[in-house]
């Protein structure tokens, strides 16, 4: 057998190896561009959905910071408004302080004028205003009552507990030396410091009450 007669026996053997070759490496193409395809595919909406998942983070920071914004205007003008209301409830107290002290002022000049003279009757002449004696136990009761005195505990021994009682009670019984016209001036400045703790008062109470 010659060689031309062995190579037509194994023509159609390498022909069909050929054939398998080629079928196996056209397959393989077409998975090599499928991969290619659907890497190239999961790429793009990888990235896709990146830029989306960016996006909704950028627009949901955007809308924080508007809103943090909003409330940092909101914040200011509340506070703009309570410290306008503070300035006008301060401004209130002062002028009413004023008026206090006008008062003051003007009733301090009437003091002298209404503790010279009296009259027994409307058609009766005016005549010296007689002299009104204020105990120093009237001092001490009044002084304890507006606290400038605080109250002398009792003594131990009940003799002479009694002992400084009696004598306690001669000396209240003595004249304080203070006049009509001064007691009328205390009454006249601590009447003013009243009034003013009042309106303060009043003026707090406002100020709690706008807030609620």
């Amino acid at each position: 057998m010659s060689w031309l007669e062995f190579l037509r026996k194994l023509l159609p053997l390498a022909l069909g190896v050929v054939l398998l070759l080629a079928w196996y490496l056209l397959i393989e193409s077409w998975k090599s561009a499928a991969y290619d395809q659907g890497y190239a595919k999961a790429a793009d909406e990888g990235a896709l959905a990146l830029e989306q998942l960016r996006g909704e983070h950028s627009q949901q920071e955007l809308e924080r910071a508007r809103a943090a914004e909003a409330s940092a205007k909101a914040a200011a003008k509340l506070l703009q408004e309570e410290q306008a209301r503070n300035d006008q409830l301060a401004g209130q107290l002062a002028d009413q302080q004023r008026l206090h002290r006008q008062t003051t002022d003007r009733l301090s000049g009437e003091i002298a004028r209404v503790n010279d003279l009296y009259r027994e009757a409307l058609d009766a002449p005016p005549k010296p205003l007689p002299a009104c004696v204020f105990t120093r136990g009237f001092i001490r009761v009044w002084d304890e009552a507006t606290g400038a005195r605080t109250a002398v505990p009792e003594a131990a021994d009940p003799g002479r507990a009694a002992a400084q009682s009696a004598e306690a009670l001669a000396a209240e019984q003595l004249d304080s030396g203070l006049s009509q016209s001064a007691v009328l001036a205390h009454h006249v400045r601590y009447a003013e410091q009243c009034r003013n703790v009042a309106a303060q008062l009043d003026a707090l109470s406002d100020a709690v009450q706008e807030k609620h």
